[in-house]
C-alpha cells in the first residue's frame, strides 16, 4: 500500500531535541559505520544445481563478489551440499585474496546428493576474526535435505530454527540469503534472513545471479563511488583504483569505455594497457585499473541502474551504516562526513560549498530525497562541524531499499550505498477490545490481566469508589454497577524480533472533550447521572514497559468518548541492536452504550431494566383502556339478548305448528 504525501510529510518532520540526542550517541554510531565486513559465503554445490545453474553462473557471481569487495574486508569461502567444505579459509581481500577467489570460483561444482543447509551455517559460523562486522550470503537452490527420510528432514529444519538461528543471532551474525529457481525453499530462506536482520533475495534465473550477488554486497560491504549520470562519471586525481561494472544489453554485445583522453577501450585492446584488468563473463564487465587518468569517462553500452563506479581512494565519504533490516515507522539518525587520510575534513570554506544529498531509492524510484549542510540548517544540528547531519523515517511497504548519498564540490565527486530490507510489518501491534469486567462496591482500581508496571494509565482506575476523583476533579456520585464495559489496548510483540523487557513505549492518550451520543455519567451509575463535559481534550501520559509477549492496558474513561493513543517504541531486538519505532496512532471509538455485554441473558435483563429510568402511571391511557372494554361488554351483551331472543321466538312458532 503507498504511503501519502500527508504521511510522509508527518513522519518527515524532524526536530532539533532529537538531534541532540543523537550527538550524544554519534561518536558509537560512527565507530560502528567504520567497523570492515566480514564476509563468509556458502555456495550450494547439491546435484540438482545441473539443473538450475547449467552453465555455472555462480562462478562470475562469485568472481563479481570477491572484486568489489574494499580492501578492509574479509572473505571466507565454503562449497556445501551432503558434506561441508572449507574452500578458501577467511583472509584479507587483498589483491592475492581475489586473485584466490577467483580460482575458487572456478571450483564450483554440481555433484552432492544432500543440501545440508544447517551444517554449512554451523560450520561458517565457527569461527570469526574479532572487531569486524560478521555477514554471512547462503546461495541455494533446494531445501534442508540431508536424508532420504522425510522426518529426519523435518527434524533438521527445526533443529535449524529453535537452535541453530538463536546462536547466529547471540553472536551478532547476520545472514543474507539467495534464492536460486522456484524449488527453493524461499519461505525457510526469508526467515533464516528476517532473523538474523539480513536481505533476501529471489533470484529467479541463473542471469540473475549477478545482480543479486551485488545486493547483497551493497547490504553488508558498501564503499566509495562515483555517481553516474547518462553513464558518465569523473575521477579526480585522489582516486587510486577504480572498478567499474557494466552490464550488458545482451549477453553478446561487448561494452567499451572512453577515458578522459578520448581513446576507446574495449575488452581486447584493453589486455595491452598497464594495469588495466577486465572480466567479461556472465552478462556484465568488469573492469579494474590502477592509477585511472583524472577526467570524464564514459561507459559506451546500456544505461542500466546497476552500472556501478567504484574507487579506492584518500578522500572518502564516511556515511553511518544503517541496519540492513529495518521496520515500518523506524527513526534512524545519521550523519555524512568526508574524511582525507581518514581525517575529518572540517573547514567550513570547503563543506559549504559541498552539494550533498541522500536519497532513499527502489530500483529506479526515488522514494525520498534529503538535501543536506553544514550550516546548522534543518536537518543539520550543528553547523561548521563537518557533518551534514540528517534522520530518517521510513514508513514503506516491504521490499529491499537503497540508501544512496552524493557529495559533490567544484573538484570532486563521491558517492555511497548502501541496501537495506524493510519488514513487512512492525514487531509491535495494537488492538483495541471492549471488556465486561464485575466489580464489586469496594472495587479500588482496574483488574486488567498483565498490565505493565509504571504504567500512568493506571493511576486513573476505569472502576471507582464514591471517594474517587477523576482527572477532571469530578466525584461520581454513586458507585458503579456491576458488570460494566471497559476498553482496553491489547499490545503484543514479535518474541522472535523484540527481547523480553527491553522494550519500553512511551506516548500519549487524546480522548475528545465532548462526550458522544448521550451525556451520561461515564462510569455507568444505575441512576443515569448526568456529569457536565469538561473543557478541552483530555491528555494523559504513559510510559509502558513490555514484559510479556501480549499484554493489556485499560484505555482512559470515559468510555463514550473517542480516544486516541500515539507513541514511541525503545527496544533492544534479538539481533543485539537499539531500534526507535514511532508508531501509528491507535483509534479507539466510543462505547455506543455504557451498558455492558453479559454472557447470561438474564443477568443482562436483569441489569437493563435496573438503568430504566422510572414515570408515573399514565392516566389517560388506563381511562380510554376500560371505557374501550366497557363499550366491548355492552356491546356483546345485546347482541348475545338479540340472538337468543330470535332463537325462543323460532322454537314457540315451531311447537304452535306442531
Amino acid at each position: 500500500m503507498p504511503v501519502s504525501h500527508e504521511m510522509r510529510t508527518k513522519y518527515l518532520s524532524r526536530k532539533r531535541l532529537t538531534g541532540l540526542l543523537f550527538l550524544l550517541v554519534l561518536p558509537v554510531l560512527s565507530v560502528q559505520a567504520q567497523t570492515p565486513p566480514e564476509l563468509h559465503v556458502l555456495i550450494d554445490v547439491s546435484g540438482s544445481m545441473k539443473q538450475t545453474d547449467p552453465t555455472n553462473l555462480r562462478r562470475p557471481a562469485l568472481r563479481l563478489l570477491g572484486d568489489l569487495l574494499p580492501p578492509s574486508a574479509r572473505i571466507g569461502i565454503w562449497f556445501f551440499g551432503d558434506r561441508v567444505t572449507s574452500v578458501l579459509s577467511t583472509q584479507p581481500a587483498s589483491d592475492l585474496t581475489k586473485t584466490r577467489v577467483h580460482n575458487t570460483a572456478g571450483k564450483i561444482r554440481s555433484n552432492e546428493p544432500f543440501t545440508d543447509i544447517p551444517d554449512a551455517l554451523t560450520a561458517a559460523a565457527a569461527s570469526w576474526d574479532t572487531g569486524t562486522d560478521r555477514n554471512m550470503l547462503l546461495l541455494s537452490d533446494g531445501m534442508v535435505d540431508i536424508s532420504k527420510d522425510k522426518a529426519v528432514n523435518e527434524q533438521a529444519q527445526q533443529r535449524l530454527l529453535d537452535k541453530i538461528i538463536p546462536r547466529l543471532q547471540s553472536a551478532h551474525i547476520r545472514v543474507h540469503t539467495i534464492a536460486l529457481s522456484k524449488d527453493a525453499d524461499s519461505k525457510l530462506l526469508r526467515e533464516i534472513a528476517d532473523r538474523t536482520g539480513g536481505i533476501f533475495v529471489a533470484a529467479d534465473s541463473a542471469e540473475a545471479l549477478q545482480r543479486a550477488f551485488l545486493k547483497i554486497f551493497e547490504a553488508a560491504a558498501p564503499r566509495d563511488g562515483l555517481p553516474l549520470k547518462d553513464n558518465k562519471f569523473i575521477v579526480d586525481k585522489s582516486v587510486k583504483e577504480l572498478t567499474i561494472l557494466a552490464f550488458r544489453d545482451k549477453a553478446d554485445t561487448p561494452n567499451s569505455l572512453k577515458t578522459p583522453d578520448g581513446t576507446l577501450v574495449t575488452e581486447q585492446t584493453s589486455r595491452s594497457l598497464p594495469n588495466w584488468r577486465w572480466d567479461a563473463s556472465g552478462g556484465r564487465d568488469l573492469i579494474t585499473i590502477d592509477q585511472p587518468q583524472p577526467g570524464e569517462w564514459q561507459i559506451i553500452g546500456a544505461k542500466d541502474p546497476d552500472n556501478r563506479a567504484l574507487i579506492i581512494t584518500d578522500l572518502k565519504l564516511n556515511v553511518t551504516s544503517i541496519p540492513t533490516r529495518v521496520y515500518p515507522g523506524e527513526q534512524i539518525n545519521s550523519t555524512l562526513q568526508l574524511t582525507n587520510h581518514d581525517v575529518p575534513v572540517t573547514q567550513p570554506d570547503l563543506t559549504q560549498v559541498i552539494k550533498a544529498v541522500v536519497q532513499e531509492r527502489r530500483g529506479d524510484e526515488v522514494i525520498q530525497s534529503i538535501p543536506l549542510n553544514d550550516r546548522g540548517a534543518d536537518p543539520d544540528i550543528v553547523g561548521g562541524d563537518g557533518k551534514f547531519d540528517y534522520q530518517l523515517n521510513l514508513i514503506d511497504p516491504a521490499g529491499v531499499y537503497s540508501l544512496v548519498a552524493t557529495a559533490e564540490s567544484p573538484t570532486f565527486q563521491r558517492t555511497w550505498r548502501q541496501n537495506f530490507a524493510m519488514a513487512p510489518q512492525a514487531p509491535i501491534s495494537f488492538k483495541s477490545r471492549t471488556v465486561t469486567e464485575p466489580v464489586s462496591a469496594a472495587a479500588t482500581g482496574p483488574a486488567v490481566a498483565n498490565a505493565p508496571s509504571g504504567s500512568t494509565a493506571l493511576e486513573t482506575p476505569a472502576h471507582v469508589t464514591p471517594a474517587h476523583v477523576d482527572g477532571h476533579g469530578q466525584k461520581p456520585a454513586r458507585v458503579p454497577a456491576k458488570n460494566q464495559p471497559v476498553r482496553v489496548l491489547e499490545i503484543t510483540q514479535d518474541p522472535t524480533v523484540v527481547m523480553p523487557e527491553r522494550s519500553v513505549v512511551d506516548g500519549q492518550w487524546t480522548c475528545e472533550a465532548s462526550p458522544t451520543g448521550s451525556a451520561v455519567d461515564s462510569h455507568g451509575s444505575a441512576e443515569g447521572h448526568v456529569v457536565p463535559s469538561p473543557a478541552g481534550p483530555r491528555i494523559e501520559k504513559v510510559h509502558w514497559v513490555l514484559d510479556k509477549t501480549t499484554m493489556t492496558v485499560p484505555v482512559p474513561t470515559p468510555v463514550n468518548r473517542n480516544c486516541q493513543f500515539s507513541g514511541t517504541l525503545t527496544a533492544e531486538l534479538t539481533t543485539e541492536r537499539s531500534m526507535r519505532l514511532q508508531l501509528l496512532p491507535v483509534s479507539v471509538p466510543a462505547l455506543v452504550s455504557t451498558a455492558p455485554k453479559s454472557e447470561h441473558p438474564d443477568a443482562h435483563q436483569v441489569h437493563e431494566t435496573a438503568r430504566l429510568p422510572r414515570k408515573g402511571p399514565n392516566w389517560l391511557l388506563i381511562g380510554a383502556v376500560n371505557i374501550g372494554l366497557a363499550l366491548v361488554i355492552i356491546i356483546g351483551l345485546l347482541l348475545w339478548r338479540r340472538s337468543t331472543k330470535i332463537t325462543i321466538n323460532q322454537l314457540l312458532a315451531e311447537a304452535k305448528t306442531a
